[in-house]
């Protein structure tokens, strides 16, 4: 089993956008995958909630607190999850930190703003205490511009945080899909915002180490 946070000192910046985006692409290609809400707003939870009506019953989606996430990832790990993505409140809490800790990847949204900069380095100074590997997503990318991707690379790399090679730009469909429980590859598996998805989520798996034989494994055992 293969866990990831999503944190950084900053909120508006789209973990739980990006946590439900991963958790999904994961389960289309084939993984059981728990999402574990952190947050005490409970977005993931509720989003989770409204999927019911679709009857997806994956990703599985829960609330957990500090205090649980111990007992919540040896059940999970006991279950026979593939991957759990662990959505983190926003701001230094001690909840963003046990999720750090306890994940074995940690991927740190932010988008092009002094503010989120100075998140992401304070997070990254976290990952570094842990001794974690972690990377940068870059969200709400203005549609064909290259600036912003140009500026995160810059920061990032003065930093010394590795940036994920898919950029996510700010699309519409990211806030259609969530008031219907789903996500933009599910109610626009064509669009330009789906399409980045399945890129992050092929770097990703690459990172992570799951490979196409045990996907295709999972497949054949279901």
């Amino acid at each position: 089993m293969r866990t990831i946070a999503l944190s950084i000192n900053k909120g508006g910046v789209g973990k739980t956008t990006t946590t439900k985006n991963i958790a999904c692409a994961a389960v289309e290609a084939g993984l059981n995958v728990l999402v574990l809400d952190m947050d005490t707003q409970q977005n993931s939870t509720n989003w989770g909630r409204r999927r019911e009506k679709h009857e997806k019953s994956l990703p599985l989606v829960r609330f957990s607190t500090e205090q649980d996430l111990p007992e919540e990832l040896k059940r999970a790990a006991k279950a026979g999850c593939d991957l759990v993505v662990i959505d983190t409140p926003p701001g230094r809490s001690s909840e963003a930190m046990a999720a750090v800790e306890a994940a074995d990847l940690v991927l740190v949204p932010f988008w092009n703003d002094q503010d989120c900069y100075d998140g992401v380095t304070k997070t990254t100074a976290l990952t570094r205490r842990l001794g974690k590997e972690a990377y940068g997503i870059l969200n709400f990318a203005t549609p064909n511009s290259k600036s912003h991707e140009e500026t995160a690379r810059d920061v990032l790399k003065a930093i010394g945080l590795p940036l994920a090679p898919a950029v996510l730009h700010r699309y519409d469909v990211h806030r259609l899909a969530n008031i219907d429980g789903l996500t933009a590859q599910e109610l626009e598996p064509d669009s330009n915002a789906a399409q980045e998805i399945i890129a992050l989520w092929k770097w990703l798996s690459a990172v992570l180490h799951f490979g196409k034989s045990a996907q295709m494994q999972k497949g054949k055992s279901a």
